[in-house]
């Protein structure tokens, strides 16, 4: 009856470790339904690095419907929106550089992936971020919670 609570307690720390662990690493999915996997992404700021792993499920051509990342803080949602424009290009999310950008991505076609990794110090506890794709009005419905713990 010890060694089987001595396995169990390690069992457990092990699954404990692994848990933390995948705070810092975050399987994202963006699919055709204008709808990203998950609603909510919260980081562990005990992470050096978090990487965000970005994958386009879905079937349209990157310029008819890509998808991307794009992190600022909530209260700069509308502002930022605003200024989304194609002319700014696929490779810039349509977004022009700007201070309220905490983190931006390239728009991926079809099965495409990336990772972003973010440094969880450019984030305050308690301050609510989001994080929603910039490609035309895609953001009305693919957009989620972004905080730190």
């Amino acid at each position: 009856m010890k060694k089987l609570t001595i396995i169990l307690f390690f069992l457990l720390i092990s699954f404990s470790q692994n848990t933390f662990a995948s705070n810092c690493d975050i399987n994202l999915e963006a699919d055709g339904m204008m709808q990203y996997s998950v609603k909510n992404i919260e980081i562990d700021s005990s992470c050096s690095s978090v990487v965000i792993n970005l994958k386009n499920t879905g079937t349209l051509d990157v310029s008819l419907a890509g998808h991307n990342i794009v992190i600022s803080k909530k209260s700069d949602f509308n502002y930022l929106t605003s200024i989304v424009n194609p002319s700014y290009g696929i490779e810039t999310g349509y977004l022009p550089e700007d201070s309220k950008v905490i983190y931006k991505t390239k728009f991926l076609g079809p099965n495409e992936t990336l990772a972003l990794n973010v440094d969880p110090k450019k984030f305050t506890k308690g301050e609510e971020y989001t994080f929603w794709c910039s490609f035309l009005g895609h953001w009305g419905v693919m957009n989620g919670n972004f905080s730190v713990k």
